[in-house]
C-alpha cells in the first residue's frame, strides 16, 4: 500500500515536473517571437542612428569642401584683380615715362633750333629754313618719328586739345580758332615757347604774353 502510495506520488511529481518543462518550454518558444521583434527594432534603430551619424559626417565634410572651394575661389579671385591692377598701373607708369622721354627730348630739340639762326622760309622744313608748321613738323619727325603734316590745320588733328593753362613742355601752341588755325608753335615751360615767327626772323624762343596770346594747346597723340 506504502509502495502503490509513493509510486502515485512519484508519478504525481513526474506529471508535475513534465508539465512544469512542457510548461516552461512553451513560455521560451512563445517569448522568441517577441525577442526577434524586439532584436529586429533594435537593430532599425541602430541603423537610422548609423545613418544619421553618416549623414552629419557626409554634411560636415560637404560644407568643409565648399567652404575651402570658396575661400580658394576668393583668394584667386583676388588674387587675378590684384595681378590686373598692378599690370594696369605698370602700363599706365610705362606710358607716363614714356611721354615725359619724348617730351624732354622735343623741348631739348627745339631749342637747339632756336640757337642754330635757322630762317624763317615759308614752306621750309630744314636747316636751311622752316616756317611755323615746318618747325613744329620738323621736331617731332626727327624725335619721335611722328609726321604732323606741314599745315597747321592738319596739326590741330594730330592732338588733344587743352587750354594754354594746361599745356605741358612737348605740347603745340596754335593761334587762331579751332579748325582755322595760323600759327603754331612747340611749348617748352615756363611761359616760354619755340617758334619760327615771319619773315626777316630766325626760329627764336619767345614768351608768351597777352599781346600775342595763343587760342588752345594740344598733346600730340
Amino acid at each position: 500500500m506504502k509502495m502503490t502510495k509513493s509510486l502515485l506520488i512519484l508519478t504525481a511529481a513526474v506529471s508535475l515536473f513534465g508539465a512544469t518543462v512542457t510548461t516552461a518550454s512553451a513560455a521560451t518558444i512563445q517569448a522568441l517571437p517577441h525577442q526577434e521583434a524586439a532584436q529586429a527594432a533594435h537593430d532599425a534603430v541602430e541603423n537610422v542612428e548609423s545613418n544619421d551619424k553618416s549623414n552629419k559626417v557626409a554634411s560636415t565634410s560637404t560644407t568643409h569642401s565648399d567652404q575651402t572651394a570658396d575661400t580658394h575661389s576668393t583668394a584667386a579671385s583676388s588674387t587675378t584683380s590684384g595681378t590686373t591692377n598692378s599690370h594696369a598701373k605698370t602700363v599706365a607708369n610705362d606710358g607716363e615715362t614714356a611721354n615725359s622721354s619724348r617730351a624732354t627730348a622735343v623741348v631739348n630739340l627745339a631749342k637747339k633750333l632756336a640757337s642754330m639762326n635757322i630762317p624763317y622760309v615759308w614752306g621750309g622744313e630744314s636747316l636751311q629754313g622752316m616756317d611755323c608748321s615746318g618747325l613744329t613738323d620738323y621736331v617731332y619727325a626727327h624725335v619721335a618719328d611722328i609726321h604732323l603734316g606741314h599745315y597747321t590745320v592738319t596739326q590741330e588733328s594730330k592732338v588733344t586739345k587743352k587750354p594754354v593753362s594746361q599745356a605741358k613742355p612737348g605740347d603745340l601752341l596754335f593761334w587762331g580758332a579751332d579748325g582755322g588755325t595760323h600759327h603754331v608753335a612747340i611749348y617748352i615751360g615756363n611761359h616760354q615757347f619755340v617758334a619760327a615767327p615771319q619773315p626777316g626772323q630766325n626760329v627764336d624762343i619767345e614768351t608768351i604774353s597777352s599781346a600775342f596770346m595763343p587760342d588752345f594747346a594740344g598733346s600730340v597723340k
